[in-house]
């Protein structure tokens, strides 16, 4: 008996384990929201933002030209499973306005920002964590791989 207990707990250890990248996308996304906040405000260098759109920027282009995201395994862009498998759920078809709004918020001779590109970048990373957050959430996510 308590080895069925035991089981059971490490199932759901290893569900948990496996959505917290969710989590941890989730919560990237949310600073780049509170970042594009300050960035409407004036405060265009905040360094989470930059580091934000830099991988959203650089993991959409991979996606958009078939690359592969794990051939290079390094911080410059999304690594994980479940944060590749969330940007593909978001991105639109199209990914290359968006990579280039997102890019114009990265340009050195931007003073401020056009709310073109702030509201799109507002809005994907809204996508991105109202996504990621869903997975999270979603008890059946991490249940997939369990016999």
């Amino acid at each position: 008996m308590m080895l069925l207990n035991a089981s059971r707990e490490d199932s759901d250890m290893v569900a948990v384990g496996e959505r917290v990248y969710y989590l941890s996308l989730a919560l990237d996304a949310r600073r780049a929201l509170n970042a594009i906040r300050a960035a409407s405000k004036g405060n265009l260098r905040a360094e989470e933002l930059q580091d934000s759109i830099r991988v959203a920027t650089q993991s959409l282009e991979a996606l958009s030209t078939n690359g592969d995201l794990y051939a290079n395994l390094s911080p410059s862009h999304y690594v994980q499973y479940e944060e590749i498998q969330t940007l593909r759920e978001v991105s639109p078809m199209d990914p290359a306005p968006l990579v280039q709004s997102l890019k114009s918020l990265l340009a050195d001779n931007v003073e401020v920002p056009t709310t073109e590109a702030l509201d799109s970048a507002r809005k994907f990373f809204r996508a991105l964590e109202s996504r990621a957050m869903h997975h999270y959430n979603d008890p059946a996510s991490g249940d997939a791989f369990m016999a």
